[in-house]
């Protein structure tokens, strides 16, 4: 049996690292190893198991090597018993493996004679923190400790943790994703053409700048399902955005297409290892308003690049082959007007000369 004076200590060390690492003023390592040096012969894990699938995979251990990390996702998972009936298992109670497969049934497994006992693993405790549809997050200890009396303290060790790890899970899951668009940088942001979408699984919205919560409403080419989810209607496209947000995806990080007057471009978020496990699986949208062919479209232009009237009667004039002397006459302004609305759109537009504003008006990317 544990010491209880020792347990104590444990428990509210274990804590503060759980709100330490939430933080960044400590890693999520530093958590499973204090957990697993309570375990004799212990390997502690933050996992995944998909129901439906049968896959599962390790985001982070202690005192388990990569190698056989590897081997678990790539084999041991589909073989794992204790896995066949985790969905039965109460959520946020910490369980020994004797109340999931009775001993004398699990040790005759393929699972405990090729890999538990060869690391000379006896038994197992566990707790399911999460659940998403067919898919648990679990913390486990494994140890080489038989007495189901002294697993089952650590078993009520992980329950009383669990409340700690669940927030930890609605933090990530919520507050990470307020921020998720700042990487896009303002202008893109702020561009009333484009609309970036940040996605989580089960196609749920989790951010959306300004332009795309519009395009949402509207519906032409995003919108959401009655169950609040995402709906896209290039039908390969959300197909492809599905198997980004599926475990163990392995496709490319991004992918471009379009849909009538749009572009679609889809990004892979990289959510690999313990942020992934808490966050869970993202991808982001970006749905971009292409500029319709032919001629060029003025009111188009101005949209994408924030042009007054005035700056966008001057680029008319320089599109339509007219020099600047010739523009500041035909609109009966002063020619150092002129120049200053040409710097200005200069500076919008990222492009420093006449033939760059052509090149970008007809749909050309400008010279570099």
């Amino acid at each position: 049996m544990l010491n209880e004076t020792l347990i104590e200590p444990a428990e509210r060390e274990l804590t503060d690292l759980i709100y330490a690492a939430l933080l960044g003023e400590r890693s999520w390592q530093d958590f499973l190893d204090r957990l697993n040096a309570l375990i004799p012969g212990g390997v502690s894990t933050l996992f995944f198991h998909d129901q439906k699938s049968g896959e599962g995979g390790i985001s982070l251990a202690a005192g388990l090597d990569a190698d056989t990390a590897r081997d678990y996702a790539a084999h041991y998972v589909g073989l794992n018993p204790w896995m066949h009936n985790v969905a039965r298992t109460p959520l946020g109670t910490g369980i020994i493996g004797e109340r999931i497969v009775p001993r004398d049934e699990f040790v005759r497994t393929e699972y405990y004679a090729d890999f538990l006992q060869r690391r000379d693993i006896e038994a197992g405790v566990g707790v399911t923190l999460w659940r998403e549809e067919a898919c648990s997050f679990l913390l486990s200890t494994l140890t080489a400790r038989v007495d189901p009396d002294a697993n089952q303290q650590v078993a009520d060790l992980l329950t009383r943790l669990t409340p700690h790890l669940t927030r930890a899970f609605r933090y990530y899951r919520t507050g990470r994703f307020d921020g998720a668009l700042a990487q896009f940088g303002g202008s893109l942001l702020a561009s009333p053409d484009v609309g970036v979408i940040v996605v989580g699984e089960g196609m749920v919205v989790r951010a959306a700048s300004p332009r795309a919560e519009a395009m949402l409403s509207a519906g032409a080419v995003v919108g959401l399902t009655a169950m609040g989810t995402l709906r896209l209607r290039d039908d390969a496209a959300a197909t492809l955005l599905k198997q980004m947000l599926t475990r163990g995806y392995a496709g490319p990080r991004s992918h471009s297409t379009h849909f009538g007057a749009y572009r679609l471009t889809l990004v892979k978020a990289e959510t690999e290892g313990v942020t992934g496990y808490f966050s869970g699986l993202a991808a982001t949208l970006i749905v971009e308003e292409a500029r319709p062919a032919g001629a060029p479209d003025m009111g188009w232009l101005a949209r994408r690049y924030g042009l007054t009237r005035a700056e966008t009667r001057t680029v008319e004039g320089i599109v339509a082959g007219l020099t600047p002397i010739q523009v500041a006459e035909s609109s009966c302004i002063g020619l150092e007007t002129v120049r200053a609305q040409l710097k200005a759109v200069y500076a919008k537009t990222d492009v420093n000369s006449q033939a760059g504003l052509v090149r970008i008006a007809f749909g050309f990317p400008p010279p570099r």
